[in-house]
């Protein structure tokens, strides 16, 4: 109850701690049980084949958990002149807590500064691919280039087909199950796709395809993706 009437009096205490929470990760509450709870032991057979997935799980919780770090010193400012039990028992215990900040550092040490949590997958894995500064290990810086030059070439793929069959509003989504496709609005075709366009379905108003081109480089994609992040495993 003191705690909403401090909310309801206080507009500049209430805005500016909404503004503060929207700049936490929906997900902070996975991340901080994946930080909580010591993982199973399993074979080696299995971790021989998990190893990717292990190590791409914990570098997309890393930099969730940098993302919520980096949002603390506005939750700090904000929640200073408080005065109910509830919001002076987390400025307490959190805000001026220095262990934070030490975990932050260490994050800072490795992890860039400007990867942040997305949720749209495809910049997500770009974030990832990212995460680490450049420098820290010259396979990753390698395997970093190659991924960029593989992205790059996928958009370049995708400007040439607009041009090449007069598809100026192609799109080329991204999600994880399926990687790279071709989105094209119906209503720009006036004829049959050509024979190029493979894995044709209608979505909606919009026709999804693929090409032979655009799944080898999707494929290429997916193998220096799991190919950095294996190179990036903590034991």
């Amino acid at each position: 109850m003191q705690l909403q009437d401090e909310l309801m009096s206080n507009e500049q205490l209430f805005f500016g701690l909404s503004q503060a929470l929207r700049k936490f990760p929906k997900e902070i509450d996975r991340v901080l049980c994946h930080f909580c709870f010591k993982p199973k032991k399993v074979t080696n057979e299995v971790l021989a084949i998990d190893n990717s997935r292990k190590s791409q799980i914990l570098i997309s919780s890393i930099i969730l958990l940098k993302t919520a770090l980096d949002a603390l010193p506005l939750v700090s400012k904000v929640l200073k002149d408080a005065h109910s039990f509830l919001l002076k028992n987390v400025y307490k215990s959190i805000c001026e807590n220095e262990k934070y900040a030490l975990i932050r550092k260490r994050i800072g040490d490795v992890i860039d500064e400007d990867v942040l949590h997305a949720r749209v997958p495809f910049v997500a894995r770009t974030q990832q691919c990212f995460a680490v500064k450049a420098g820290m290990d010259g396979l990753l810086d390698i395997a970093r280039r190659s991924f960029c030059d593989t992205s790059e070439a996928i958009y370049n793929l995708a400007n040439k087909y607009r041009e090449d069959f007069n598809l100026p509003n192609l799109k080329i989504p991204f999600n994880n199950r399926q990687g790279f496709y071709f989105s094209i609005p119906q209503k720009d075709l006036q004829r049959k796709l050509p024979s190029k366009f493979i894995q044709v379905m209608k979505q909606g108003n919009n026709i999804h395809c693929s090409s032979l081109e655009l799944a080898s480089v999707s494929i290429m994609i997916k193998i220096l993706v799991i190919n950095y992040v294996h190179i990036c495993h903590i034991d």
